[in-house]
C-alpha cells in the first residue's frame, strides 16, 4: 500500500479526530489540536483550553513558520473586503498622513 501524501494524511488525521469546526471556541482547541499533532507542543501548556490543547502550542508553531503568519493576513485581507466592521475598527489604527492633512485643510 502506498503511503498517502500530506495532504490526505491531514484529511485522514481531521476526520479521525473530527476537528471539523473551524469558528468560534471549538475551531481553535481544533487548530490547537493539529498544531499539536504537527510536533508543536508547548511544555508550559499557556493558555491551556482543554486537557489536549493550548494556545501556547498555536503560539510555538506561529513563531517556527513565519509563512503561516503571512497566509493569515493574506486572509485578513481577502476577508476584509467583504466585512465592513473590520474596515471601522482597522481605520481607528491609521493616522492621517500629513499630506492628506494638508488636503483637508484647503
Amino acid at each position: 500500500m502506498e503511503k498517502p501524501d500530506f495532504e490526505e494524511l491531514f484529511d485522514l488525521f481531521v476526520r479521525q479526530e473530527k476537528l471539523y469546526r473551524t469558528e468560534g471556541r471549538p475551531g481553535l482547541e481544533n487548530l490547537c489540536r493539529i498544531v499539536r499533532a504537527l510536533g508543536y507542543k508547548d511544555s508550559q501548556h499557556f493558555g491551556q483550553l482543554d486537557h489536549d490543547c493550548c494556545i501556547g502550542d498555536l503560539i510555538d508553531f506561529l513563531e517556527d513558520n513565519s509563512g503561516v503568519i503571512d497566509a493569515i493576513k493574506e486572509k485578513i485581507v481577502e476577508f476584509g473586503e467583504s466585512n465592513p466592521e473590520w474596515y471601522d475598527e482597522l481605520e481607528t489604527y491609521v493616522e492621517e498622513s500629513e499630506d492628506e492633512s494638508e488636503d483637508d485643510s484647503e
